[in-house]
């Protein structure tokens, strides 16, 4: 992201003598307009106004992700790889448990784990940008955190002491492709091995997408917020609860399922209810783990819908009333809904079944009443369950 010259950029931008430069770029909403950069150059040099924009747009970024961005130094790219705050948060407190009291992170990017991680320990920062560096040692400071230690080195080239660290590897191809192997990432899965063995206690920071069976011996956690999984962790050492152990949680609410993945499925045909599993129990393998719990069986091994008469109490699942099913043909179910008030109509699908956004559009109808729609292929068949979430 950063050359020297894109880092003193950023300094000047910092500096006292610059600071009305991004107030005056923040007041346009519309940063690429020519009468907009022209303006501002009146005033500034271009090089600067540039680089006032770059930040602009990144902190408005931003915004999804921490509370008060307006004092951040960040690029766009940067605010798209970091955790945002409240997930960094909660991650943070599971170090404090072990009561770390130094903490090295690695590859730190613009520092979205470490502004929380320094609030409970020393830091020290390391990434291969300087610039980044830079605007990680910045934000942690704005975010009143101790002080860190910054270096600017390739991770791969050190000796990492038996201390506790956070990784968050890069998942981006130079053409910006994002990548999900746990192999795939830079640095990739051997040396993360072998940082392993250097400091047990670790947190590596993984894509919600990534292989969950050929990681390293480790507890994995599937973070999910409202707008969907945001990441994976994979704990090791005294931050891990119980190697081989999954968990699912979800933020803001704060809460956490736990147990060991694959367990068998019960199947029985759908009920009074459908239950919509949430995705972060889903993708940490723990349906099963779930329906033992809840003593609950799915209609289908890989559908994610479980099924009774009695609803349950828990935050693992979205209950649908089902009022109808038959064989899918759009005509006679859009017929159903006309005649039932039907106005949007919510398609839900796997597996590329039907197109939901499509099928959606072709449903929609001028009522007052809202259908969720399971449109599954169940043994080689496709049904439609025309529900109302509850």
């Amino acid at each position: 992201m950063s050359n020297k010259t894109d880092i003193r950029l950023w300094q000047k931008l910092s500096h006292v003598s610059c600071r009305d430069l991004p107030a005056a770029v923040s007041a346009f909403d519309d940063l690429t307009h020519p009468g907009v950069i022209t303006h501002l150059r009146k005033q500034w040099p271009p090089d600067l106004v540039a680089a006032a924009i770059t930040l602009t747009i990144a902190r408005r970024k931003a915004a999804k992700k921490f509370v008060d961005p307006g004092h951040l130094f960040v690029d766009p790219i940067g605010v798209e790889q970091a955790t945002g705050i409240e997930v960094a948060r909660y991650k943070a407190r599971r170090f404090a448990e072990i009561g770390a009291d130094r903490i090295i992170d690695l590859c730190c990017g613009i520092g979205g784990d470490a502004m929380a991680l320094a609030g409970i320990a020393d830091m020290m920062l390391i990434d291969t940008d300087p610039g980044r560096a830079w605007m990680a040692r910045h934000n942690v400071e704005t975010a009143g955190g101790r002080r860190p230690a910054v270096a600017v080195a390739d991770v791969t080239t050190l000796r990492i002491s038996d201390t506790p660290f956070h990784i968050d590897p890069e998942r981006r191809t130079v053409h910006g492709r994002r990548r999900h192997g746990f192999e795939d990432g830079r640095p990739g899965g051997a040396f993360i091995r072998s940082l392993i063995d250097q400091a047990p206690d670790g947190a590596v920071k993984l894509s919600p997408g990534v292989d969950l069976e050929n990681l390293p011996a480790g507890e994995v956690e599937i973070i999910g917020q409202r707008s969907g999984l945001v990441q994976a962790v994979l704990w090791t050492g005294r931050l891990s609860h119980d190697d081989g152990l999954r968990t699912a949680t979800r933020l803001p609410d704060e809460v956490s399922f736990s147990d060991h993945p694959d367990q068998p499925i019960p199947l029985a045909e759908p009920g009074r209810y459908l239950l919509a599993v949430d995705p972060a129990v889903e993708r940490a393998g723990l349906i099963g783990a779930l329906c033992r719990h809840l003593n609950l069986p799915a209609i289908h091994p890989f559908l994610g819908l479980l099924t009774t008469d009695t609803l349950p109490d828990t935050p693992w699942l979205t209950p649908y009333a089902c009022l109808d099913t038959m064989p899918w043909h759009e005509k006679k179910v859009r017929a159903w809904l006309r005649s039932h008030d039907g106005g949007e109509a919510i398609v839900k699908t796997r597996d590329k079944t039907v197109d939901p956004d499509i099928i959606s559009k072709r449903l929609r109808g001028m009522g007052s009443c809202v259908y969720t729609l399971f449109i599954l292929r169940m043994d080689r068949k496709v049904r439609v369950w025309i529900t109302q979430r509850i």
